[in-house]
């Protein structure tokens, strides 16, 4: 029963985070004065995407989707390590506190770097850390999923725990799904910024619009009788 409810909050909290992370990427990292209806209201399809985006960014959707998959398997594993040495996962005990929390996903996200230099040649490290996205959100999510089903089912961990949890892991995980980096940390491609044209192009475009405009013919050059 309890390994049900995990599986649902993750792909609960994968479409959350995909909302999240498109609602951030429209209002906050390319802001701008004026939006459209749809931009607001349809959703869906653009956080979909966003998905979508995370498990491909290995560069293969199934390999991206195994990575995630076995990354949250693994943090909900370690969840449940604080039953082995003490009171059952999900009693209110320190020890199930240290289990329940985001070390493994905080200990990828700022080590991801140091790792992939030392591992950074071609073999099964290298496809490991070439679907780095993936496994930091399977890390993430799997871990809060571990902790919304430990409360969810039993309401012994305190819900402040839960929900900073959340935040703890949510905020991280909207700036690497967004391709932007988190304090200097940057896994997966970057994201793709528009290409702005130069004030010389400008003003070469404009000027060409005058010389049509100039030459265009007016009403003077025709003789009407």
């Amino acid at each position: 029963m309890e390994f049900a409810l995990f599986l649902f909050f993750l792909v609960f909290s994968v479409c959350l985070t995909g909302v999240l992370c498109y609602f951030s990427d429209l209002l906050f990292f390319n802001k701008k004065e004026v939006y459209d209806r749809e931009e607001i209201t349809d959703i869906w399809r653009p956080s979909l995407e966003k998905v979508l985006d995370v498990f491909e960014s290995g560069g293969e959707i199934f390999i991206g989707g195994l990575l995630f998959f076995g990354a949250a398997i693994l943090a909900w594993g370690f969840s449940l390590m604080g039953g082995i040495i003490g009171e059952p996962h999900y009693a209110n005990s320190p020890g199930n506190y240290f289990f329940q929390s985001p070390l493994l996903f905080l200990g990828f996200l700022f080590g991801y770097s140091i790792l992939k230099e030392g591992f950074d040649s071609p073999g099964p490290m290298r496809v490991i850390f070439d679907g780095g996205r993936s496994i930091l959100s399977g890390l993430g999510l799997g871990t809060w999923s571990a902790n919304l089903a430990a409360w969810g089912l039993f309401h012994e961990l305190y819900f402040l725990f839960v929900l900073f949890s959340g935040i703890l892991i949510l905020t991280p995980l909207c700036y690497i799904w967004n391709g932007r980096d988190f304090f200097g940390i940057m896994i997966g491609p970057k994201a793709r910024t528009p290409v702005m044209e130069s004030w010389d192009d400008l003003e070469t475009e404009d000027s060409t619009l005058r010389q049509t405009d100039d030459d265009s013919p007016s009403f003077d050059d025709f003789d009407i009788k």
